[in-house]
């Protein structure tokens, strides 16, 4: 049934393992990475429109129609056959260029939203296809929750949420990482070295140990990141030592997580470290699949 307006959280990621496994014919990486969905979240508010495409950001302005979510909905009207057109509000949250896919998330929430929006009832997989032709990361953030992502990251294996409530610690530098710099800066040698790693780290998820997973995390994409901004490495270590299970960069950077079993440790180390690194950090928990706390229609 469709109805007037549509507001939609569109959660950031983190990558708690990232195993970056070789260089694709088609000029992408393969990899394997453990996607899960945080509770910092952008908002997407969606209303209907006579016809064309309006996107609206207050923190972004001058948002053209390369825009991401602009491209969703277009891809949204165009596959769906709706007529009609649709105006797009994200009041940000998730910073870019943070490795945190902020961008995809807004993508993904605006395909889901648009199919509340105009009561429009996909056929199962559907609606991930339409999400792989947006970007790579673009298909986990459709259900969110944990998952397995292969290929490029668009292939997905839904992960059981792990057990208990994990506070996620996020460090946001002021500046960025663009990906192709980090990628760029990637030693190919040696890269498939990690596939027992990540073999070992989801078998540490299903077991339900933080002490024990958090020591293993890890991330391929640390060292040319670090090279390029050697601080992440001392926040990395900083979050360590005020007592985090594990701490790793965000997909391609330029943020760092670190994951802790006690919120208020990870409270304290937001007060501690905030007086050291320049940037912000934001204390979130993790998120269940996407069903569980969605859609509000307006």
């Amino acid at each position: 049934m469709a109805c007037g307006a549509v507001c939609i959280l569109a959660p950031a990621k983190v990558n708690l393992g990232l195993a970056v496994l070789g260089r694709r014919d088609d000029g992408y990486h393969e990899i394997r990475t453990l996607f899960q969905a945080i509770s910092l979240c952008d908002r997407i508010t969606l209303r209907r429109l006579g016809r064309g495409i309006r996107v609206r950001c207050p923190a972004l302005p001058g948002l053209g129609a390369d825009n991401l979510a602009h491209r969703a909905a277009a891809l949204f009207l165009e596959r769906s056959g709706v007529v009609g057109g649709v105006e797009i509000e994200v009041e940000k949250r998730i910073p870019a260029g943070g490795g945190l896919g902020g961008g995809s998330s807004d993508a993904a929430a605006t395909l889901v939203g648009c199919c509340r929006l105009f009561g429009v009832r996909p056929a199962p997989g559907l609606l991930r296809e339409w999400a792989a032709l947006l970007g790579s990361d673009v298909p986990f953030f459709i259900e969110g929750g944990a998952a397995v992502g292969a290929g490029r990251g668009e292939i997905l294996r839904p992960l059981e949420p792990w057990r208990g409530r994990v506070s996620a610690l996020v460090h946001i530098p002021p500046e960025g990482l663009a990906t192709a710099a980090v990628y760029g800066k990637l030693d190919s040698g040696g890269l498939t070295r990690r596939r027992a790693a990540f073999t070992i780290l989801l078998g540490l998820w299903q077991g339900g140990d933080l002490q024990r997973f958090g020591a293993r995390l890890f991330n391929d994409l640390e060292a040319p990141a670090f090279a390029l901004f050697p601080r992440l490495a001392e926040v990395k270590a900083a979050l360590g030592e005020a007592g985090a299970a594990g701490s790793l960069l965000c997909g391609s950077g330029s943020s760092v997580v670190g994951i802790f079993a006690d919120p208020a440790v990870a409270s304290r180390a937001a007060r501690v470290l905030s007086g050291r690194f320049p940037g912000r950090f934001v204390r979130t928990h993790f998120l269940a699949r996407r069903k569980r706390w969605g859609v509000v229609k307006r």
